[in-house]
């Protein structure tokens, strides 16, 4: 769970996700995951095979850590649903400061006073 305040929740939810980012950059898949509160990828091998863009013949993708490497054509999508009960956002990834073809999606889902991250997905888009 995190916490964020008022108007202020993008910066908090972006930090969030720059983090994980981090810890995947440096292929610590498990740590990656466990920084969620849920996830639909629930392995690492999944994990792994997201970023052989399911096909195990390919390499495993190296991922950037945004806080290291800034890309000028960094793309972040947040949504806000409609029904109030939280976020979704679209965080695309890049590898040597270019874009790839990955998205990471995230849910920030309010719960009392913070929010639940739950990993939706990482897949090509």
């Amino acid at each position: 769970m995190i916490y964020a305040e008022k108007g202020k929740e993008q910066d908090c939810f972006i930090d969030f996700v720059e983090k994980a980012l981090g810890i995947l950059a440096k292929e610590k898949y498990q740590e990656f995951l466990a920084v969620f509160d849920s996830s639909r990828i629930l392995t690492e091998q999944d994990l792994i095979f997201a970023l052989q863009y399911l096909d195990e013949t390919r390499p495993v993708l190296k991922i950037d850590d945004p806080k290291q490497v800034k890309s000028q054509n960094q793309k972040i999508d947040l949504f806000t649903f409609r029904d109030g009960s939280g976020y979704c956002m679209d965080y695309d990834l890049t590898t040597d400061g270019k874009i790839n073809d990955l998205t990471l999606q995230i849910e920030f889902l309010k719960k009392g006073n913070g929010y639940t991250v739950s990993l939706d997905d990482l897949h090509t888009l």
